[in-house]
């Protein structure tokens, strides 16, 4: 939430320091001590104890006997699950992008906005022995991210001037914006045309492409992406072929 939204006479500081331990756990293979969790999150030590111990009872955070490290504990798939679960659209949608991802034989994932990220929340791999990886829960800065572009597009002005403040200076080259105008510039035609295709987001030489699922007021509710190699497409055959292919299958998801 912005920070002029929040109430400071209903906001609980330690349950924002309690899920600032969890968030630590965010990357992959992630495994903390008791103290590397005290100096990441910023927090004293019999804070960081109580926290980690009330977590690690509630079933959030596993604790290796052997090592004494932590892990996320399974119980945060519930929560998961609990997401895509109530994700309505997204049960719809579920059809039309296994079936995208079978004719095209790519890399296709449910994306959605994040303040100021982008995030999967789904993905149907490609059975290629070399193919983008995505996987749910993997998070981009939304400016260079195709599903970004396209999220923004359709989102409200103070929402774009956020992302695009947040940006790293490496996220706003990518974008080819250095400036809010002629990012705002980006995504009038990004939505005017459809969808975004951005290339090399990724350390493999790849390309990305995605298209928004609206509501009946036009609100973004997420974007159906495409990922793959330019090794199999360069942008003129992914415009001729994949391009259509994906707003098929954004549109195909109401």
């Amino acid at each position: 939430m912005p920070p002029e939204a929040t109430d400071p006479r209903l906001y609980v500081a330690s349950v924002e320091k309690a899920m600032a331990v969890l968030g630590l756990f965010e990357e992959a293979r992630q495994e903390l001590t008791l103290a590397e969790i005290m100096a990441r999150a910023g927090i004293g030590r019999s804070a960081a104890q109580r926290f980690v111990y009330t977590l690690h009872r509630l079933g959030y955070l596993h604790r290796d006997p052997a090592t004494k490290r932590f892990t996320l504990g399974a119980k945060v798939l519930g929560l998961y699950r609990g997401y895509v679960g109530g994700r309505s659209v997204l049960q719809r949608a579920r059809p039309a992008l296994r079936d995208l991802n079978l004719a095209t034989r790519e890399c296709v994932s449910w994306a959605e906005l994040l303040e100021t990220e982008i995030v999967i929340v789904e993905n149907w791999p490609s059975p290629h022995l070399t193919a983008v990886t995505l996987t749910p829960g993997m998070r981009f800065e939304a400016i260079s991210a195709s599903s970004g572009q396209m999220l923004l597009a359709h989102a409200r002005p103070e929402v774009v001037t956020r992302a695009f403040a947040a940006a790293s200076a490496l996220a706003r080259q990518r974008a080819g914006a250095q400036d809010i105008a002629a990012f705002q510039h980006l995504l009038d035609r990004v939505r005017a045309q459809g969808y975004a295709m951005t290339t090399k987001a990724f350390d493999q030489d790849s390309l990305s492409i995605s298209a928004p699922v609206l509501d009946t007021q036009g609100r973004a509710l997420g974007a159906v992406n495409l990922s793959a190699l330019r090794s199999r497409f360069d942008p003129e055959q992914a415009v001729a072929t994949l391009v259509p292919a994906v707003i098929a299958a954004a549109r195909a998801c109401h």
